[in-house]
């Protein structure tokens, strides 16, 4: 993981944001963490949250499947 100043940041966006894009870069002020910087990407992943909104309404979908499966398995029996 990357870790650099708040400075150092500042004069290199450019090349921390590629970096973030392969590992979070932790951005410190006074010797202290204070942002980490991460590929949207993987911030989704990690809130499991989707920015697709047919990739979204899948999900749902495949959870409520999930949720009522004992259910719909039941009904089909019948």
């Amino acid at each position: 993981m990357t870790r650099v100043s708040a400075t150092e940041f500042k004069n290199n966006i450019g090349t921390f944001s590629d970096a973030a894009m392969h590992e979070p870069v932790i951005i410190t002020s006074h010797q202290r963490d204070r942002l980490v910087l991460l590929s949207a990407e993987e911030y989704c992943r990690l809130t499991e949250t989707l920015t697709d909104p047919a990739e979204q309404r899948r999900r749902q979908i495949e959870e409520r499947a999930n949720y009522h499966r004992e259910t719909i398995i039941e009904l089909a029996r019948r």
